[in-house]
């Protein structure tokens, strides 16, 4: 990744990651889709669990985003030895991070789902089964988002993609059979998600140690790890994982206000939430790719190349942004048709997907500066900005919805979308103003 043509190698990169990510919200619609036939509480329910397997992701970050700094930054600086140790760290804090979110969510998941405070009984108990079951692989969806961060890190995005190709097709096999035919419900999507995520981590395994384009000729994944390594990975990290721990809560708290409009209306953000995800998660792809790029090229010190990668990827990604404005503010109610044909949501769901439409292309930059700072280690100002940006939405969105303004659940989401766009232009204009006077040092240097 060090050399060649920037664009090309990127985009080589990029695509299976692409595809890795869209798998991944094949997993939640897939989901989204069949218990949609069965009625708005069900996704309601789901789509709240949903948020706090979401809010896991701030620990599996500590793990997989510190394997992906560290390992592409010693890979650029052709040193295998601390490759491995920072894989070896990862992969500890994988399993101590899994088996503690694991056992937290088991023991208090009735507390854990009362916060909503749902209206309808019927709507919690859902929730409670469904969350019991899917935490039981907390643990291996973290080891296997850290395989996946190092097989990329070296410049392999193809076998994660392979991988989850593999988990993601079984579980959108076994969905619709294990909630009609075996009348299953919320309970068959919960078992079909967990089938596929074991059988995914059973690859990553098999490939990590027999693969021929395996990051290392020879590595044992699970050892002791070196405490240097442990401190320098929580301290790269730790700014993404209380960002995203606090954004996740964030959400939550914004989910509770929606609740109280009703489950339907919560069944509408969350698979609003899912078509918008185009964004997101493509965003988040293409952003895994810079840090690695990006990452790979700081260790070899090519900061030119580091420059013109951050130019192309934010001129990909401007395009990309409109692309998905145009899908969600023109197609986006025949898309929410499909997942839960209720003509009085969909309707509903015009005025929604056309108001978060609005941030997609500022939200696709800020995947690009965001991980553009990571990538160069330097994780301290997207956890900043996104951070003061997320406790900001409480506010607008509580106080866009009261009834004084008339706005009720349309203030919610202006109050997100407002959120969004703060954050997006104060991240990339921060990172311009540090690339600049980078550029300027170096001139007088």
């Amino acid at each position: 990744m060090t050399n060649g043509k920037i664009l090309h190698r990127l985009l080589y990169l990029a695509v299976p990651i692409l595809g890795s990510q869209t798998l991944l919200m094949l997993y939640n619609l897939t989901d989204m889709f069949w218990l949609g036939r069965l009625g708005s509480k069900e996704v309601a329910a789901t789509g709240a669990v949903g948020l706090y397997l979401w809010m896991s992701v701030a620990f599996m970050l500590l793990c997989s985003v510190g394997a992906s700094i560290g390992v592409s930054q010693a890979f650029g600086a052709n040193d295998m030895n601390k490759a491995k140790s920072y894989t070896h760290t990862s992969l500890f804090l994988c399993l101590v991070f899994g088996l503690l979110y694991t056992t937290i969510m088991l023991l208090f998941r009735y507390q854990l789902i009362s916060f909503f405070n749902f209206k309808e009984e019927d709507v919690e108990k859902f929730a409670e089964d469904y969350l019991a079951i899917v935490s039981v692989t907390i643990t291996l969806t973290y080891l296997s988002a850290t395989m996946g961060a190092v097989f990329t890190a070296s410049g392999n995005s193809r076998t994660p993609f392979l991988c989850n190709l593999v988990g993601t097709s079984l579980n959108m096999v076994l969905d619709p059979i294990f909630i009609f035919p075996l009348r299953l419900g919320v309970l068959g999507a919960a078992y079909a998600t967990i089938i596929g995520q074991i059988v995914a981590f059973t690859m990553f395994i098999v490939f990590f140690k027999i693969n021929k384009k395996r990051p290392f000729e020879k590595i044992k994944l699970f050892t002791v790890p070196k405490w240097n390594d442990i401190v320098w990975i929580i301290r790269k990290t730790l700014p993404i994982g209380a960002e995203s721990f606090l954004f996740t809560f964030l959400v939550m708290a914004t989910t509770r206000r929606e609740a109280f409009f009703g489950a339907d209306a919560i069944a509408l953000s969350r698979i609003g939430s899912q078509i918008e995800s185009l964004t997101w998660l493509v965003g988040g792809a293409f952003g895994t790719a810079l840090v690695s790029f990006i990452g790979q090229n700081y260790g070899a010190k090519k900061w030119n190349r580091i420059s013109e990668t951050f130019k192309i990827a934010s001129l990909v990604m401007f395009f990309y942004g409109a692309f998905v404005t145009f899908v969600l503010a023109v197609l986006g109610k025949y898309l929410f048709g499909w997942f839960l044909p209720d003509p009085v949501l969909i309707e509903r769901s015009v005025l929604y997907l056309r108001i978060i439409a609005i941030c997609q292309i500022p939200m696709c930059l800020e995947a690009v500066s965001s991980n553009s700072f990571r990538g160069l280690g330097n994780t301290l100002p997207p956890a900043i900005i996104n951070t003061i940006c997320n406790i900001l939405r409480v506010p607008f969105v509580y106080i866009l919805s009261m009834e004084i303004f008339g706005f009720g659940l349309t203030g919610i989401w202006v109050g997100i979308t407002i959120s969004a766009c703060l954050k997006s232009i104060w991240s990339y204009t921060w990172y311009l103003i540090t690339e600049r006077k980078r550029i300027n040092h170096a001139i007088y240097m």
